[in-house]
């Protein structure tokens, strides 16, 4: 179902899976693997990696992550196969065709606490309301309470020629 006029949720996986691939890999060098995950389905590639896999009872196609996956620097390669080295750098990463809301971000943080991703992500088209912004000023609603990490909340904008983040919040996860 497509909102306004504008694409289904489904329709902004590829971009945005194909968009955060590249800006790991040129922030960060080695290899970045994500695959779509909204469907409850995890490649063995995923449940291989995932240290405590209990996690995948819980998750079903009405509540499992958009994209799952992670990046490994190639300082992290080692001499064992990856199977056996657990992940390095989880990235969750929920996708919102409506603005986004307290509900969104709770949800996101969840996924990011279950796969204790280095990077939870939650990107939406629509631009990051103020009362989010205002909102994590006095609750800090981006921050991470189990695995230490933050939430990063992106702006997705397709123009036709170009597929970007335009805004990330509370910062980028690819600053320094």
């Amino acid at each position: 179902m497509s909102s306004k006029g504008g694409q289904t949720e489904q329709a902004l996986y590829e971009p945005i899976k194909e968009y955060l691939i590249a800006a790991f890999k040129t922030k960060f060098g080695g290899e970045c693997y994500l695959e779509t995950t909204a469907n409850g389905t995890f490649s063995e590639t995923i449940k291989r990696l995932v240290c405590h896999d209990i996690i995948f009872s819980f998750l079903r196609k009405k509540a499992s992550p958009d994209l799952t996956g992670f990046y490994l620097r190639e300082s992290d390669y080692l001499p064992i196969p990856l199977d056996e080295v657990g992940v390095k750098n989880p990235i969750t990463v929920e996708i919102k065709r409506e603005k986004v809301t307290p509900q969104d971000i709770y949800q996101a943080k969840m996924y990011g606490d279950l796969f204790q991703a280095k990077y939870a992500l939650l990107i939406s088209p629509q631009p990051i309301p103020e009362e989010i912004k205002r909102l994590d000023k006095y609750l800090f609603v981006t921050g991470r309470f189990m695995s230490g990490w933050g939430l990063y909340i992106g702006q997705w904008i397709t123009d036709g020629r170009k597929n970007t983040i335009s805004e990330w919040f509370p910062h980028s996860p690819f600053q320094d």
